[in-house]
């Protein structure tokens, strides 16, 4: 299944992305690529495959536990974090664009 560019367009507008227009050719054929590999995928035939399910409660997960360092430890966490406000730590959002 191929899209048009009108389309692709279409598409960015209601995701509110900004789409330029020198960039619309690349992802209209990169889109198309993706869409020919899921009809690909989708012709696999599962007969008798078993649906994978995961229990709720998993064996394989750890807990997250807090736990104390040393001093010079903590210290040296904190000096080698490329940007900080005292003891915070400061990471790139998920939706920002990393900084060049």
């Amino acid at each position: 299944m191929k899209l048009s560019k009108e389309e692709i367009a279409h598409l960015a507008k209601l995701a509110r992305l900004d789409l330029p227009e020198e960039k619309l050719e690349k992802i209209t054929k990169d889109f198309g690529s993706i869409l020919e590999y899921v009809g690909r995928i989708q012709k696999v035939d599962i007969q008798g495959v078993e649906p994978f399910t995961m229990p709720a409660k998993s064996e394989g997960w750890r807990p997250d536990k807090a736990f104390e360092v040393d001093e010079a430890t903590r210290e040296l966490i904190l000096a080698n974090f490329p940007e900080r406000a005292g003891d915070l730590l400061a990471a790139p959002g998920v939706f920002e664009t990393p900084k060049k």
